[in-house]
């Protein structure tokens, strides 16, 4: 993955933000996880590593699919969304709580972005990977098995979701951090990941088409 370290210096210039009081106004016991107003966002761009390249040189190619990291929820907003005296677009809250406590919806919150950004690359209003939508006909190949897939109802339950954005954050989560979970769950959309989003082969023949 030769290209990773200029893609992460790219996003990291370009994509992520801080609200110059995050640390201020969050509680105490979250204060004392940080030594800098920036560590929560140096935690969050080590740990994309763990995405391939082509995916992550999607959301760097954007010009929308922004992160702020505040006190408030973790939350992706599509469209337009006010920063300093500018606006910025389709932006991703993370909530610097989550990265003090537990980072689970913090991440969920960012496969939205994800989730949009691959379906119409984050165009507020049009449809995202688990609408159907996608940004290369290989995308939307993929998106329609992904639908398939959600239709059958596999984890749902355990999840404790019904609605096909959230299955795709959370599945996607598990296929990264707990696939073994995944594959007990829904072994299809593992393996579907595996052959797409997570594996750089398909992200090489994306970069080509």
């Amino acid at each position: 993955m030769p290209d990773s370290e200029h893609i992460l210096r790219a996003i990291w210039r370009d994509k992520i933000h801080v609200e110059p009081r995050a640390l201020e106004l969050a509680s105490p016991a979250v204060r004392q996880r940080f030594d800098h107003i920036w560590q929560p966002a140096e935690l969050f761009l080590r740990e994309l590593q763990s995405l391939s390249p082509g995916l992550l040189r999607v959301w760097e190619k954007s010009q929308r699919g922004h992160i702020v990291f505040t006190h408030l929820d973790s939350v992706y907003c599509a469209g337009p969304q006010p920063w300093r005296e500018s606006t910025l677009e389709s932006v991703c809250y993370l909530s610097v709580r989550d990265w003090a406590q537990d980072r689970t919806p913090a991440w969920l919150a960012f496969f939205r972005l994800l989730d949009h950004l691959l379906g119409s690359d984050a165009q507020e209003g049009a449809p995202s990977f688990s609408d159907g939508g996608g940004l290369t006909p290989a995308l939307r190949e993929a998106a329609g098995r992904f639908l398939a897939i959600h239709q059958l109802g596999h984890g749902h339950r355990e999840l404790g979701i019904s609605s096909a954005g959230d299955y795709f954050a959370h599945t996607l989560w598990l296929g990264l951090n707990d696939p073994q979970r995944l594959n007990t769950l829904d072994p299809l959309v593992l393996k579907l990941y595996r052959q797409t989003l997570l594996h750089p082969g398909f992200w090489e023949r994306h970069a080509a088409s």
